[in-house]
Protein backbone atom coordinates (compact mmCIF):
# COMPACT_ATOMS: atom_id res chain seq x y z
CA UNK A 1 0.00 0.00 0.00
CA UNK A 2 1.39 3.44 -0.87
CA UNK A 3 1.89 6.13 1.74
CA UNK A 4 -1.34 8.12 2.12
CA UNK A 5 -1.76 11.23 4.26
CA UNK A 6 -5.09 12.33 5.68
CA UNK A 7 -5.73 15.92 6.71
CA UNK A 8 -8.16 15.83 9.64
CA UNK A 9 -9.55 19.09 10.95
CA UNK A 10 -10.26 19.49 14.66
CA UNK A 11 -9.80 23.24 15.07
CA UNK A 12 -13.32 24.60 15.47
CA UNK A 13 -15.23 25.96 18.44
CA UNK A 14 -18.10 23.40 18.28
CA UNK A 15 -20.51 26.32 18.65
CA UNK A 16 -23.54 24.45 17.29
CA UNK A 17 -22.90 21.61 19.75
CA UNK A 18 -22.90 23.92 22.77
CA UNK A 19 -19.82 22.16 24.11
CA UNK A 20 -16.49 21.04 22.69
CA UNK A 21 -17.28 17.89 20.72
CA UNK A 22 -13.87 16.46 19.91
CA UNK A 23 -13.45 14.88 23.36
CA UNK A 24 -17.05 13.76 23.85
CA UNK A 25 -17.22 10.02 24.63
CA UNK A 26 -17.63 7.72 21.65
CA UNK A 27 -17.42 3.92 21.80
CA UNK A 28 -14.08 3.09 23.49
CA UNK A 29 -12.68 6.62 23.34
CA UNK A 30 -13.76 10.02 22.08
CA UNK A 31 -15.24 11.28 18.83
CA UNK A 32 -11.80 12.39 17.63
CA UNK A 33 -10.06 9.21 18.87
CA UNK A 34 -12.49 7.15 16.80
CA UNK A 35 -12.19 9.34 13.71
CA UNK A 36 -8.38 9.07 13.86
CA UNK A 37 -8.41 5.32 14.53
CA UNK A 38 -10.75 4.69 11.61
CA UNK A 39 -8.72 6.81 9.18
CA UNK A 40 -5.48 5.09 10.24
CA UNK A 41 -6.96 1.74 9.25
CA UNK A 42 -6.37 2.90 5.67
CA UNK A 43 -4.16 5.99 5.75
CA UNK A 44 -0.54 5.92 6.84
CA UNK A 45 -0.51 9.31 8.57
CA UNK A 46 -2.92 11.85 10.01
CA UNK A 47 -2.17 15.56 9.73
CA UNK A 48 -4.28 16.80 12.63
CA UNK A 49 -5.18 20.48 12.44
CA UNK A 50 -5.78 22.10 15.82
CA UNK A 51 -7.08 25.51 16.76
CA UNK A 52 -9.48 25.89 19.65
CA UNK A 53 -8.18 24.02 22.73
CA UNK A 54 -5.07 23.08 20.79
CA UNK A 55 -3.02 22.39 23.92
CA UNK A 56 -5.38 19.58 24.96
CA UNK A 57 -5.17 17.94 21.55
CA UNK A 58 -1.41 18.35 21.46
CA UNK A 59 -1.07 16.71 24.88
CA UNK A 60 -3.27 13.81 23.82
CA UNK A 61 -1.79 13.07 20.39
CA UNK A 62 1.76 14.51 20.29
CA UNK A 63 3.47 11.19 21.00
CA UNK A 64 1.56 9.18 18.40
CA UNK A 65 3.97 8.17 15.64
CA UNK A 66 1.33 8.35 12.88
CA UNK A 67 -0.03 11.79 13.78
CA UNK A 68 1.53 15.11 12.82
CA UNK A 69 -0.06 18.06 14.60
CA UNK A 70 -0.28 21.45 12.92
CA UNK A 71 -1.82 24.47 14.60
CA UNK A 72 -4.08 26.94 12.83
CA UNK A 73 -3.87 30.23 14.73
CA UNK A 74 -6.59 31.63 12.44
CA UNK A 75 -9.07 28.79 13.09
CA UNK A 76 -11.89 31.31 13.63
CA UNK A 77 -11.59 32.08 9.90
CA UNK A 78 -13.05 28.66 9.11
CA UNK A 79 -12.25 25.30 7.62
CA UNK A 80 -10.43 26.61 4.54
CA UNK A 81 -7.85 28.30 6.77
CA UNK A 82 -7.17 24.93 8.46
CA UNK A 83 -6.66 23.16 5.14
CA UNK A 84 -4.24 25.91 4.08
CA UNK A 85 -2.13 25.31 7.20
CA UNK A 86 -2.06 21.53 6.67
CA UNK A 87 -1.40 21.44 2.91
CA UNK A 88 2.35 22.14 3.04
CA UNK A 89 2.82 19.20 5.44
CA UNK A 90 1.35 16.65 3.00
CA UNK A 91 4.04 14.29 1.72
CA UNK A 92 2.00 11.72 -0.20
CA UNK A 93 1.06 11.95 -3.88
CA UNK A 94 -2.63 11.81 -2.92
CA UNK A 95 -4.29 12.72 0.35
CA UNK A 96 -7.67 12.57 2.00
CA UNK A 97 -9.39 15.46 3.75
CA UNK A 98 -11.96 14.84 6.44
CA UNK A 99 -13.19 16.15 9.77
CA UNK A 100 -12.51 14.99 13.30
CA UNK A 101 -16.25 14.85 14.02
CA UNK A 102 -16.97 12.01 11.58
CA UNK A 103 -16.43 8.83 13.63
CA UNK A 104 -18.55 6.64 11.32
CA UNK A 105 -16.12 6.73 8.39
CA UNK A 106 -14.50 3.33 8.07
CA UNK A 107 -11.73 1.55 6.19
CA UNK A 108 -14.13 0.39 3.46
CA UNK A 109 -15.16 3.97 2.65
CA UNK A 110 -11.53 5.13 2.41
CA UNK A 111 -10.71 2.08 0.27
CA UNK A 112 -13.70 2.55 -2.04
CA UNK A 113 -12.80 6.19 -2.66
CA UNK A 114 -9.12 5.33 -3.09
CA UNK A 115 -9.99 2.81 -5.79
CA UNK A 116 -11.73 5.59 -7.76
CA UNK A 117 -8.80 8.05 -7.59
CA UNK A 118 -7.97 10.27 -10.52
CA UNK A 119 -5.79 13.28 -11.11
CA UNK A 120 -7.81 15.99 -9.41
CA UNK A 121 -10.31 16.01 -6.57
CA UNK A 122 -12.76 13.20 -5.91
CA UNK A 123 -15.83 14.61 -4.16
CA UNK A 124 -18.10 11.93 -2.71
CA UNK A 125 -21.79 12.47 -2.10
CA UNK A 126 -24.69 10.49 -0.69
CA UNK A 127 -28.00 11.14 -2.48
CA UNK A 128 -26.70 14.52 -3.64
CA UNK A 129 -25.44 15.61 -0.21
CA UNK A 130 -21.69 16.37 -0.23
CA UNK A 131 -19.67 14.09 2.03
CA UNK A 132 -16.21 13.07 3.19
CA UNK A 133 -13.51 12.03 2.92
CA UNK A 134 -12.44 13.96 -0.13
CA UNK A 135 -9.50 12.47 -2.04
CA UNK A 136 -7.22 14.65 -4.10
CA UNK A 137 -3.81 14.73 -5.66
CA UNK A 138 -1.20 16.84 -3.93
CA UNK A 139 -0.97 19.12 -6.97
CA UNK A 140 -4.75 19.66 -6.85
CA UNK A 141 -4.54 20.40 -3.11
CA UNK A 142 -1.78 22.96 -3.57
CA UNK A 143 -3.64 24.62 -6.43
CA UNK A 144 -6.82 24.84 -4.36
CA UNK A 145 -5.19 26.38 -1.27
CA UNK A 146 -3.40 28.96 -3.41
CA UNK A 147 -6.72 30.46 -4.54
CA UNK A 148 -7.04 33.62 -2.49
CA UNK A 149 -10.43 34.49 -4.00
CA UNK A 150 -12.13 31.24 -2.96
CA UNK A 151 -14.44 31.46 0.04
CA UNK A 152 -14.23 27.75 0.88
CA UNK A 153 -12.25 24.63 0.10
CA UNK A 154 -15.21 23.20 -1.81
CA UNK A 155 -15.42 26.33 -3.95
CA UNK A 156 -11.67 26.15 -4.61
CA UNK A 157 -11.92 22.49 -5.62
CA UNK A 158 -14.87 23.08 -7.92
CA UNK A 159 -12.84 25.54 -9.98
CA UNK A 160 -10.20 22.89 -10.70
CA UNK A 161 -10.26 19.33 -11.99
CA UNK A 162 -12.83 17.46 -9.92
CA UNK A 163 -15.08 14.45 -10.10
CA UNK A 164 -18.30 13.88 -8.24
CA UNK A 165 -18.92 10.31 -7.14
CA UNK A 166 -22.06 8.87 -5.59
CA UNK A 167 -21.51 6.48 -2.70
CA UNK A 168 -24.31 4.39 -1.26
CA UNK A 169 -23.19 4.85 2.35
CA UNK A 170 -24.79 7.48 4.58
CA UNK A 171 -21.71 7.41 6.84
CA UNK A 172 -19.99 9.88 4.50
CA UNK A 173 -22.44 12.62 5.57
CA UNK A 174 -22.67 11.77 9.29
CA UNK A 175 -20.80 14.55 11.05
CA UNK A 176 -21.63 15.48 14.61
CA UNK A 177 -22.50 19.17 14.73
CA UNK A 178 -25.39 19.38 17.21
CA UNK A 179 -26.60 17.55 20.35
CA UNK A 180 -29.33 15.95 18.21
CA UNK A 181 -26.69 14.67 15.74
CA UNK A 182 -24.75 13.20 18.65
CA UNK A 183 -27.79 11.37 20.06
CA UNK A 184 -29.00 10.12 16.68
CA UNK A 185 -25.63 8.97 15.31
CA UNK A 186 -24.47 7.37 18.57
CA UNK A 187 -27.49 5.05 18.42
CA UNK A 188 -26.52 3.72 14.97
Amino acid sequence: MPKIDCIMTAAGLSSRMGQWKMMLPWREGTILDTSIKNALQFCSRIILVTGYRANELHSRYANHKDIVIVHNPDYAQGLFSSIKVAAPVVESEYCFITHGDMPCLNKKIFNDIWNLKRNGALLPHFKGIPGHPILLSKSCLMQAVSQSHAASMRQALLTGIHYSVALDDASIILDIDTPDDFKRISKM
